[in-house]
C-alpha cells in the first residue's frame, strides 16, 4: 500500500500524521531547501516534494503541521504555509542531543500519538490488542493498521523512554494541530474547553460565519439514518430560534 493510497483511506479515522516523524523531518528539509525562506502558497506545497497530486500533497503538509514543523500565516487568500519557529529550531540545531530532545517533543505534539504513548509505553500490546482497542475508539480498521505503522516508527525514531512520558501531556490535552484550521479559509475555530473522550470522535468542522464554528462530536457509528435524524434536530432548533428573533439578544434597556 503507498502512503498515497493510506492517506486516502484513513478519513474516517480520528485525525493522525499519514507518514512518521522521520519521513516528516525529511520532508521538512526538502520544504526548506525549496521555498527557503519565501512563504508557500497552500496549492503549491507539492512542489518542495515533487508530488503533482494535490489531495496527497495537502496530506503530507497536514502531517508537518502535526508534528508542529509548518504552520499557516495568514489567512483566506492570503494564508502562506512557513516553517514554524519549532521546525527552524530543528533544522538550525547542531548538537545531536538538543535535535533528540526535539524529535521527541515534536513525536507527542499528534493528539492520537500523545494519547497511546501514555497508555502503551516502549512495550505496546501485541497488534491484535491494539487494533481492538483502536477500532473501539473510532478508527476504521484500514485507519488502525496504518496509524500503528506511523506511531511505531515515530516512537523508535524519537527513541522515547518511559522518563518522557511527561511530554505526552500536551499533546493529549490539545487538539488535533493540522485539523483545527479550516482549509478554506485558515481560521482556526475556537477551542473552548471541550475534550473528545473515548469513543468519540470528531466528525467535521467548519465555519457557520465570520465569528461563529462548530466542531461535530459523534459516538458510535454514523450512517445516512443518523445523519438524516440530526438534520431534523437542527431543523426544529431553527424553528425555536426562529421563534425568538432568530437567536439574537435583546439590547440593553
Amino acid at each position: 500500500m503507498t502512503d498515497e493510497t493510506t492517506a486516502q483511506q484513513r478519513d474516517r479515522s480520528p485525525a493522525f500524521p499519514v507518514v512518521s516523524l522521520e519521513t516528516a523531518l525529511q520532508r521538512l528539509a526538502e520544504f526548506e531547501a525549496h521555498f527557503k525562506r519565501t512563504p508557500a502558497r497552500p496549492d503549491k506545497v507539492g512542489d518542495a516534494w515533487n508530488i503533482k497530486t494535490k489531495a496527497y500533497a495537502d496530506r503530507i503538509a497536514a502531517a508537518l503541521r502535526y508534528f508542529g514543523l509548518l504552520e499557516y500565516q495568514g489567512t483566506g487568500k492570503d494564508r502562506n504555509v512557513v516553517i514554524s519557529e519549532e521546525g527552524r529550531k530543528y533544522l538550525r540545531t547542531q548538537q545531536d542531543e538538543k535535535k533528540r530532545e526535539l524529535a521527541k517533543i515534536a513525536a507527542l505534539r499528534p493528539k492520537q500519538i500523545a494519547i497511546y504513548w501514555k497508555d502503551w509505553g516502549n512495550d505496546r500490546p501485541a497488534d491484535a490488542a491494539c487494533l481492538d482497542a483502536l477500532i473501539d475508539n473510532g478508527f476504521s480498521e484500514a485507519g488502525a493498521r496504518d496509524f500503528l505503522k506511523v506511531y511505531d516508527a515515530t516512537i523508535s525514531f524519537a527513541g522515547l523512554s518511559e522518563s518522557d512520558k511527561h511530554l505526552a501531556e500536551a499533546g493529549e490535552e490539545g487538539s488535533d494541530y493540522a485539523e483545527d484550521e479550516d482549509e478554506g479559509t485558515g481560521v482556526r475555530p475556537p477551542k473552548g474547553k471541550i475534550k473528545i473522550m473515548a469513543g468519540e470522535r470528531e466528525l467535521t468542522t467548519g465555519l457557520l460565519s465570520r465569528d461563529a464554528s462548530f466542531r461535530l462530536i459523534v459516538n458510535g457509528q454514523i450512517g445516512v439514518k443518523e445523519i438524516e435524524r440530526l438534520i431534523k434536530k437542527l431543523e426544529l432548533d431553527k424553528e425555536i430560534l426562529a421563534e425568538h428573533g432568530d437567536g439574537e439578544q435583546e439590547p440593553d434597556q
